[in-house]
């Protein structure tokens, strides 16, 4: 069976494919929140097979097999790489109509040259290919990410870990940088600020659950706003589902849900407070639920700051809306009710080497949602205004916001 993806995939106009072709493809990529292992890069970790670089540490195949009814022993258990990759294959064309399905086709095509549909009858041929392909010094970590084009990649560092690795990364002839971003930090450690600071820190993030966890973050936003760092929140994540999964997988094992929704009026008060005292940081506010997308697109434009171009984000749709629908239903909302221009982009939010690749996914959705507009007649078919456009959420306002 052929693989689904080929040089116009999504890109159902002329407009969205010269859009992607021309402008979109061609720009560097700036990841500035992800989870990749920063040890596996330093060390240019050399993987043995596709189980471990690709399926093992990746919680959202680990949902899909869990929800086919795979046994917990061939996803996470103690069978053998080759059997969970084989559970793999075969959950694999159970998932069209998944983001799943379209981001292991464009895994496997662009990053190792496959043009067939992993299936249980391409498993092993697959397996093989790639196994091949790993034993090269161009699949290591490094190379993986050279493939993806990166320019920047922020990972996320708790404040009590071992920065050196940052050190020796800044001091590697890379071709792209690896800098730290601050993670949950608990409260304000100057001499750790001072460290991130020094490895090109410019970004810090927050899990915030419910309104009570803004409680106490306002002495931490005002130590970002005043070294010049962004700070991110992430909204409205379920993560107590299941006990059982919980204990079998840990904390990040692919069984958190949506809330209900989070409360704009507690951000606003919290952003408020920020700005009457002069210490709000350029902010990326990320809702789980889509149906807060319209009221924090809104908010975007109740706090700004003269000079400063989207000083409050509509951050990327964010983990489980990170497919296509997800990000067309973000960008008709950013559009209608904010300024889509100003918006930063998309990030991975991943643990994975090859997840570099939802990057082309969100600029072709990016480039076809454009087309549609352009052949409806609500945007103008003028190429000084639809390439800036593209350049600016590819890749531009990125560099823009966070000063890179």
């Amino acid at each position: 069976m052929k693989n689904i993806i080929d040089r116009n995939f999504l890109l159902t106009t002329d407009v969205a494919r010269r859009l992607y072709h021309d402008v979109a493809s061609i720009c560097p990529v700036i990841d500035y929140h992800c989870h990749l292992d920063v040890v596996a890069i330093a060390e240019d970790r050399r993987f043995e097979n596709l189980y471990e670089l690709w399926i093992e540490g990746d919680p959202y195949k680990h949902r899909a097999m869990r929800i086919l009814g795979v046994p917990e022993e061939e996803i996470t258990g103690a069978a053998d790489p080759m059997t969970k990759f084989k559970r793999w294959a075969e959950s694999i064309p159970q998932l069209v109509g998944n983001p799943l399905f379209d981001w292991s086709a464009m895994e496997l095509h662009r990053y190792f040259g496959i043009t067939e549909m992993l299936s249980p009858d391409s498993a092993e041929r697959i397996w093989n290919h790639c196994r091949e392909c790993l034993q090269t010094a161009e699949f290591s970590a490094r190379g993986l990410l050279r493939k993806g084009e990166i320019e920047v990649v922020c990972t996320s560092d708790l404040l009590g870990d071992d920065l050196s690795i940052h050190e020796e990364l800044r001091q590697s002839s890379l071709g792209f940088r690896i800098l730290p971003s601050l993670r949950d930090a608990s409260h304000v450690d100057e001499e750790r600020f001072r460290v991130f600071e020094s490895l090109g820190c410019v970004i810090a993030d927050h899990a915030v659950s419910s309104p009570d966890g803004l409680d106490g973050l306002d002495v931490l936003a005002e130590a970002y706003a005043k070294r010049g760092w962004s700070m991110q929140l992430h909204l409205g994540a379920l993560r107590k589902t299941s006990s059982r999964l919980r204990e079998i997988a840990g904390a990040s094992g692919g069984y958190a849900g949506i809330a209900a929704g989070f409360d704009p009026c507690s951000v606003s008060r919290f952003l408020d407070q920020l700005e009457a005292r002069g210490a709000l940081p350029n902010t990326v506010i990320y809702p789980l639920n889509p149906g807060d997308y319209a009221a924090y697109a809104t908010l975007t434009g109740s706090f700004t700051q003269s000079g400063v171009r989207g000083k409050i984000q509509l951050g990327p749709a964010w983990w489980w809306n990170d497919h296509r629908r997800g990000m067309r239903e973000h960008l008709d909302c950013l559009a209608s009710y904010g300024v889509l221009s100003s918006f930063l982009g998309m990030t991975t939010d991943s643990r994975s080497l090859l997840s570099m690749v939802r990057h082309e996914y969100f600029r072709r959705v990016l480039c076809e949602w454009i087309g549609e507009q352009v052949v409806a007649g609500t945007m103008p078919d003028e190429w000084v205004v639809l390439e800036p456009l593209v350049r600016r959420l590819s890749y531009g306002n990125a560099k823009q916001f966070l000063k890179l």
